[in-house]
């Protein structure tokens, strides 16, 4: 979350006309109490086998549950290793720049190294006055720029290096990308810097994007129930159905999971609904994995972990809708 098609097979039993028994003519009485123990103990028969049957069709159900739960348990397991192993710039849009065709704009793209010491200077930088130039800032305001940048080496390590992606186009948006990896005692963080130009062409770098700003947090979302939430998350396509989601003639199941929890979230679309054929485009290139920005609503009954995809809010983590910067 490999990916395997499960199909669940609907077994129907045919039912079945009653035979007319043989014309005997007029049936003895019982002529001892031998003969009406063995009708006794034939009638108690058909009660044991009665017993046996309902025994096996609630043993039946037992199992199905736990063939379910499995299923998922195995996309889970599946999806939480690829997430964790891969590199953040595996799942995406990313493509050779000579390859790709650009979103008409008036503005060149930055070089290489252009793009890379852009990133640089926003990484570093601490003037709280600089930060507008610097940062396209989206929904932070320069205090949460700043703690989170003040907290980067505790938080994900020192910088190892940058490594220039490539230019890609996403919802419009013309993007160049960064990746930037930093080393800790633990395994390597990876995070993404998507530069993008303002309207006066001036490139930025998409702060939401970098932080994989969750709103109003990942800790509201999970621990005290916010009801909807905006995650920039990994997706990808799931089979678990359960709960209010459990036909999946209705639903449209994803596995959804962050570098930034350790929890597996499940989000679904209602089948041929606008949702779905926009979550179904991350998907098209034979891709497993998608990075994608989306709003999640719980729904009456759901369990703590499963979510209604209310809206594709990004193809990636930029948000392309205009933002008014906060100071």
């Amino acid at each position: 979350m490999k990916n395997s098609d499960f199909q669940r097979g609907i077994v129907s039993r045919d039912s079945r006309p009653v035979a007319e028994g043989p014309n005997i003519g007029r049936v003895a009485k019982l002529r001892d109490a031998d003969s009406s123990n063995e009708a006794m103990r034939r009638r108690r028969g058909g009660r044991g086998n009665s017993a046996r049957s309902r025994a096996l069709l609630i043993w039946s159900a037992v199992l199905s549950v736990l063939t379910l739960i499995v299923i998922g348990l195995a996309v889970s397991f599946w999806l939480l290793p690829y997430l964790f192993r891969a590199p953040a710039s595996d799942a995406g849009p990313l493509v050779n720049r000579d390859a790709q065709v650009r979103v008409a704009s008036k503005f060149p793209s930055p070089s290489r190294e252009q793009a890379l010491e852009m990133v640089k200077r926003a990484i570093i930088n601490r003037d709280p006055d600089k930060l507008e130039s610097l940062f396209r800032m989206g929904s932070a305001s320069r205090a949460e720029i700043l703690a989170f940048l003040n907290a980067s080496d505790k938080r994900d390590g020192f910088i190892d290096r940058y490594e220039w992606l490539s230019s890609m186009d996403v919802d419009g948006l013309l993007l160049d990308g960064v990746l930037v990896v930093y080393k800790n005692k633990g395994k390597p963080i990876e995070r993404l810097a998507f530069l993008t130009p303002d309207a006066a062409g001036n490139w930025k770098l998409d702060f939401d994007a970098f932080a994989r700003t969750v709103k109003p947090s990942w800790q509201a979302l999970l621990d005290k129930g916010t009801e909807q939430a905006l995650v920039r998350a990994f997706v990808g396509q799931d089979v678990y159905y359960n709960g209010p989601f459990a036909d999946d003639k209705q639903w449209v199941a994803y596995g959804i999971a962050s570098p930034d929890t350790e929890v597996l979230l499940r989000g679904y679309c209602r089948v041929d609904s606008d949702v779905a054929a926009a979550m179904e485009k991350l998907f098209l290139d034979g891709r497993k994995l998608s990075r994608a920005t989306l709003e999640l609503r719980r729904v009456k009954d759901g369990g703590p972990l499963q979510f209604e995809i209310i809206r594709l809010a990004a193809e990636d983590w930029v948000l392309a809708e205009p933002v008014t910067d906060k100071s």
